[in-house]
């Protein structure tokens, strides 16, 4: 059985599925796990994560904007 899923309601999926495209639409890269990625596998990620979550880093264009937003799975103890 999926953990995650319980924990993380549709509204925040539909919330974040929506801050990310604004991000895309900005041209802010999108990385998991240290890959390239999209704002539809992040979301799916966050569906299925099984003992852990993802944590956001933004990393900054050296200008005061963000040039990408990673996100990384940590595992829960």
């Amino acid at each position: 059985m999926n953990k995650n899923i319980s924990r993380i309601s549709k509204r925040t999926l539909k919330s974040l599925k929506k801050e990310l495209k604004s991000y895309e639409e900005e041209g802010i890269s999108l990385y998991l796990n240290g890959c390239p990625s999209t704002t539809k596998s992040i979301v799916k990620a966050h569906m299925i994560a099984e003992d852990g979550v993802y944590m956001r880093d933004y990393v900054g264009n050296g200008k005061g904007g963000i040039e990408r937003l990673d996100f990384q799975f940590v595992k829960e103890r």
